[in-house]
């Protein structure tokens, strides 16, 4: 009974080890990061690398606002992150009920339609873009980057018709006896239900307009 004890101990004692060596290069990154942030540019190319600055220059983090308007592109990002996200809110779970729940003839045509546009990569489809935002005056304003989410991204609206399509009709049905037509259905009972995938939508979408690089690139000539 004694040896078992000693032998679960031992291995627990095993297991934390190796997570612990993994979670020292995990973190070994992050460490470098800070430390570099607190060095000298002279520092930062020194070898043997240097993992403790001598001296620390607090003065670094101050001087990163004197070097470019990092509040300003923290506010541009965050109003981009923000209308992408109520556009993928409001239009991706809008069209993916209909395609889940609504009987129209070709739906499953234009479903099919629908997800053979996420074969095009933005790569190809940038310079058609940008043409055409700069012919309608759309060039260095957050409308490119922000209105087409509002028309659905067919990634999303795949993922949330899968979702619905899991719910019971039985539910709807109930609604519908109540009274509910098809849009207060969607509103009251079909979207509580999918907060789960709507969860995972959104956050993609705000990982997705937070981390894109490209698109503003292209877009923006000045902040």
């Amino acid at each position: 009974m004694q040896n078992r004890y000693f032998k679960k101990i031992s291995n627990q004692l095993v297991k934390h080890l190796i997570l612990a060596i993994i979670g020292i290069f995990f973190i070994l990154p992050l460490v470098w990061l800070i430390s570099t942030s607190l060095k000298t540019n002279r520092q930062i190319y020194v070898y043997p690398p240097q993992w403790i600055p001598d001296p620390v220059i607090w003065l670094n983090y101050p001087a990163v606002f004197d070097y470019a308007p990092f509040l300003l592109y923290f506010r541009n990002t965050l109003i981009i992150v923000a209308l992408c996200t109520l556009g993928v809110f409001l239009s991706c779970s809008l069209v993916a009920y209909g395609f889940a729940r609504l009987n129209a003839p070709g739906k499953n045509f234009l479903f099919i339609l629908m997800l053979s546009t996420m074969i095009l990569p933005y790569q190809v489809t940038m310079i058609p873009l940008y043409i055409l935002f700069s012919k309608i005056g759309w060039v260095d304003t957050f409308r490119p980057l922000t209105i087409p989410f509002f028309f659905g991204i067919p990634l999303y609206i795949f993922l949330l018709r899968q979702f619905f399509m899991t719910i019971p009709r039985e539910l709807e049905d109930a609604a519908r006896i109540d009274g509910c037509g098809y849009l207060r259905t969607y509103w009251q009972i079909v979207l509580p239900l999918a907060k789960p995938a709507l969860a995972v939508v959104m956050l993609f979408t705000t990982i997705g307009a937070w981390n894109d690089f490209l698109a503003p690139f292209d877009i923006f000539t000045e902040p």
